[in-house]
Formats: structure tokens, C-alpha cells, sequence
């Protein structure tokens, strides 16, 4: 079977009132991805994705950049901290540590896909839309970020990039192109994603993807 088949499959059953293993409740248990990568979980720990990614055969090389401290999208109210988490050769994405906290996935064991501010590329970020017992959680309202809005990446050695919001839209999940969605651009950009669409109390799954994109400003 091809890779890319499985992961289309395992897209189409993100769930929703996952019960993640370690104590981390998910309500609605926003499958993220960078469009195409989604929380896969359902068990009690919080650790969902289990993406089987084809590896690009360029070799990376790394740049000296420092990691991404805090994302603040003003429009929302969004100011929140971010934690880096690495995406292995086998594809394996972690999910975000609480309703609040917000993942930059660091795709360097994948040469070509991704991203990170300062370095170019594309940069990766999710978090949940709601939570198992605190509700409305850090992308609530995403939905409401429109064309032009100003998102803010604060790094750990306090430098600062700034993007403008240029989309906000639906993706299905089923139809996305993994390659399109995750690979390095050539304009620095950022992509932000959640959960949004129907869901399905019978397979507790979300049936779509929010997907802001932005470009770098400054």
C-alpha cells in the first residue's frame, strides 16, 4: 500500500472526544496538521499523531535559528506559548501539551518540508479549537483572523518575525495534497491549523481543517 494512502485514510477519521493517554482529556480532539497531518489519537495520553510520511531524499542542512517562544495573532487575542516538536523520519507528529499551548512542528528529519522563522520555508503551527474540561481552547476563534491581519512569532532569543494574514479557509482532509500543504515555499510563510467543520458523534471526528496562511512582513 502507498504511504500517502494510509495517511489519507487516517485523515478521514481525526477524532474529536478523544481521551488522550497521560491524563490529557481532548475534547474534540482537534486533529491538526499542517493540513494533511492530523492528531490521530483516541487513546488517554494526548500523543496522537501517527502520520507515515514519505521522506523527501534532499539532505538537510540546518540553519542556526533560535526556537519559537510565543505566537500572538492580536485580531483573536491570541498570545500563547509555542513548543517545538521534532517530527521523525517516520512521521510521527506529537500533539499539543494542553488547550492552550500551541506546537511548532520541526520537520529538519524531513528535508524540503516545513519551515522555521528566520530560516525560510514554510512554518508549521496547530493547536486545539476546545478541550475536555476547559473548553474553548487557543484557536476558539481562529475562524475570525481576515486577510491582512498581523501575526507575530516571537522567538526565544526575543527577535521577532511579523506576517500578514493572506487566507483563511476550509480544507477536507480526504482531497489535501500532503506534499502541497507541507513543503518548504520560497516566500517565507506561516500556516496555522485547527479543527472546524462538522462533527460526528458517531466516529468523533471533525470533518474539515481550518487553515490560516500568512507571509513574512518583517
Amino acid at each position: 500500500m502507498r504511504a500517502g494512502a494510509g495517511l489519507m485514510r487516517r485523515l478521514r477519521r481525526l477524532p474529536r472526544w478523544a481521551v488522550p493517554p497521560a491524563g490529557l482529556a481532548v475534547l474534540a480532539v482537534c486533529a491538526f496538521l499542517v493540513w494533511v497531518v492530523a492528531f490521530n489519537g483516541g487513546d488517554d495520553s494526548g500523543s496522537g499523531f501517527e502520520q507515515a510520511i514519505a521522506a523527501p531524499t534532499e539532505t538537510a542542512s540546518p540553519t542556526p535559528v533560535a526556537d519559537i517562544e510565543r505566537l500572538i495573532i492580536p485580531a483573536i487575542r491570541v498570545d500563547a506559548p509555542v513548543t517545538p516538536k521534532a517530527v521523525d523520519r517516520d512521521g510521527r507528529m506529537p500533539s499539543p501539551d494542553g488547550p492552550q499551548d500551541v506546537i511548532w512542528y520541526d520537520f529538519s528529519a524531513l528535508p524540503g518540508l516545513g519551515g522555521r522563522p528566520g530560516a525560510g520555508g514554510n512554518t508549521i503551527l496547530a493547536g486545539h479549537v476546545d478541550y475536555h474540561g476547559y473548553g474553548p481552547a487557543v484557536f476558539w476563534d481562529l475562524r475570525n483572523v481576515k486577510q491582512g491581519d498581523e501575526i507575530t512569532v516571537r522567538l526565544r532569543d526575543g527577535s521577532e518575525y511579523k506576517y500578514t494574514a493572506r487566507s483563511n479557509r476550509i480544507v477536507d482532509p480526504a482531497a489535501a495534497s500532503f506534499n502541497e500543504i507541507v513543503a518548504s515555499t520560497t516566500e517565507e510563510s506561516l500556516t496555522v491549523i485547527t479543527c472546524a467543520g462538522d462533527f460526528d458523534p458517531a466516529t468523533r471526528n471533525y470533518d474539515m481543517r481550518r487553515v490560516v496562511w500568512a507571509v513574512r512582513v518583517g
